[in-house]
C-alpha cells in the first residue's frame, strides 16, 4: 500500500471539498449584505473573509497535493492526454479567479465569481476523471 499517495489523495479531496464549499458559500454571504443590518454586513463580512482564507488555503494545497500525486504516481505531466490539459486549463481559470476577486474585492460581482469558480470546479473533476479513470 502506497501510503504517500493516500495520504495527498486524502488532502486533496478533502481540499477539494472545501474550496467547493467557500467557492459556493461566498457569494451566498455577499447576496445577503445588501439587506443586513450594519451589525449583521459586519458579520457577514468576517464570514466571507474566512471563507475567502479557506478557498486561498484549499487551492494551495490543491496545486501542492495535485503535482506530487502526479509526479508519485506517474513521474510527471508526459502522456497524460487532453483531458489532463483541460484541467489544468480550469484550474488557471480557478487561480485567476481568485486573484482578480482578491484584488478587485467589492468592484466585481461575488456571484459572477462564484458561478465561474463553481462551474470550473465541476469541470475539474469531470476531466480528472477521465483523465485517471
Amino acid at each position: 500500500m502506497d501510503y504517500v499517495f493516500d495520504t495527498l489523495v486524502a488532502l486533496h479531496l478533502l481540499s477539494l471539498g472545501l474550496a467547493a464549499s467557500s467557492a459556493i458559500g461566498a457569494p451566498i454571504i455577499m447576496s445577503r449584505m445588501r439587506g443586513a443590518t450594519p451589525e449583521g454586513a459586519q458579520m457577514l463580512r468576517g464570514i466571507s473573509a474566512r471563507l475567502g482564507l479557506n478557498a486561498r488555503i484549499a487551492l494551495g494545497v490543491l496545486i501542492i497535493t495535485g503535482g506530487l500525486m502526479v509526479w508519485e504516481r506517474f513521474g510527471g505531466f508526459e502522456g497524460l492526454g487532453v483531458w489532463f490539459q483541460v484541467k489544468m486549463a480550469l484550474v488557471a481559470v480557478v487561480v485567476v479567479t481568485a486573484i482578480v476577486g482578491a484584488v478587485a474585492r467589492g468592484r466585481i460581482n461575488p456571484r459572477i465569481m462564484g458561478t465561474i469558480t463553481s462551474l470550473s470546479l465541476i469541470g475539474i473533476v469531470i476531466s480528472a476523471v477521465l483523465t485517471f479513470n
